[in-house]
């Protein structure tokens, strides 16, 4: 079975099974089971990547699909949750945290390179890195 069917076979039983409604649970263990995933008593470092880079993708693929419907799926220490509504604004601000942190960083790497004999090209891109964060504030407030 190929993995985009897997995944999408792994999204359809957690729909048909209400687990996609706010505040659903949906324990590490049901994961594993549904995505056909042994986890070992012991093995190798390998495998225990392979294992979370399969886990990671689906949850990545159920998580793009809620984030659709208003919804987010969080990660537990016992497995997954998807946030109420009253919890999303939570959601919200570490995403623009994040993305503004991360423009910080392109900013800093854009004014620290060597510049070439022709830097038009590094100007403009730093435009485009400080018109992003000034849409975020915008949008959102200085966050």
């Amino acid at each position: 079975m190929a993995k985009l069917d897997l995944y999408r076979d792994f999204l359809q039983y957690l729909i048909d099974e209400g687990l996609t409604e706010f505040g659903a649970v949906i324990p590490k263990q049901m994961v594993y089971d549904l995505l056909g995933v042994e986890v070992p008593a012991t093995g190798t470092q390998r495998q225990f990547n392979e294992i979370a880079l399969t886990e990671l993708a689906a949850i990545d693929y159920v998580r793009n699909h809620l984030l659709n419907e208003g919804k987010y799926l969080a990660g537990t220490t016992t497995g997954y949750r998807v946030l109420l509504p009253s919890e999303n604004a939570m959601q919200v601000e570490s995403y623009i945290s994040q993305a503004d942190k991360k423009l910080a960083r392109a900013l800093r790497l854009s004014r620290n390179t060597p510049k070439p004999a022709d830097n038009l090209r590094d100007e403009q891109q730093e435009a485009r890195v400080l018109m992003r964060q000034e849409g975020i504030r915008e949008r959102f407030g200085n966050v």
